[in-house]
């Protein structure tokens, strides 16, 4: 079953970022120690149970497996399957929050780790070692269906019509430092109001 392709939403640019140079990285360890930054909650109609079912570097991971990309696409799609998460399964998938920074959702703990890519190209060198559930590779899949082709930029540009990130940063310039997290609540009550699912 489809879980996010069948998703409406404004069409999104084709614009291409310039031209990147390409570096080949061992990306994230995956025996590193998890980062959690957010406590079990209650948030809105979801009851938030874990702390994160995956470290949001194995994510991370399982897109880089799929193709080279930027650190902004890598931040979008890594937001996407958090907000899906929520909006389809009523659970935290990563250990990470999303802040509305200006170039759209990001997980400071995820910037950090890529900030030295700057806008090159990230390219995983090795094999993703993580475990997902069976139905969290289904999400990460229709996820990718979903977004996959697109840039980082028009990623970006997605992002800056939808709630979660317009509520966040309500009352910010559109270059002024915002470092708000974007809501789960919203999160999950959004992206379920857009979904068309089978």
């Amino acid at each position: 079953m489809s879980v996010v392709r069948n998703i409406r939403h404004n069409a999104i640019s084709t614009a291409s970022y310039d031209a990147y140079h390409s570096y080949m990285t061992s990306a994230i360890p995956t025996d590193t120690e998890r980062y959690v930054f957010i406590d079990s909650e209650e948030v809105g109609n979801i009851e938030i149970k874990e702390k994160g079912k995956y470290s949001v570097f194995d994510v991370a991971n399982w897109f880089l497996m799929k193709g080279d990309m930027t650190h902004k696409k890598l931040q979008k799609l890594c937001y996407y399957a958090q907000a899906w998460a929520y909006a389809l399964k009523g659970y935290r998938l990563e250990d990470t929050d999303y802040q509305a920074w200006v170039h759209g959702p990001v997980s400071p703990a995820l910037w950090d780790r890529f900030k030295s890519f700057g806008y090159d190209t990230i390219c995983l060198r090795g094999k993703c070692r993580a475990h997902f559930d069976d139905e969290d590779v289904q999400l990460l899949e229709d996820v990718w269906d979903t977004y996959g082709e697109s840039t980082g930029n028009a990623l970006e540009a997605l992002t800056h019509r939808e709630l979660p990130w317009m509520e966040a940063r309500r009352g910010y310039g559109p270059d002024e430092k915002c470092t708000v997290v974007i809501s789960p609540s919203t999160m999950a009550a959004y992206y379920k109001s857009i979904y068309c699912g089978d």
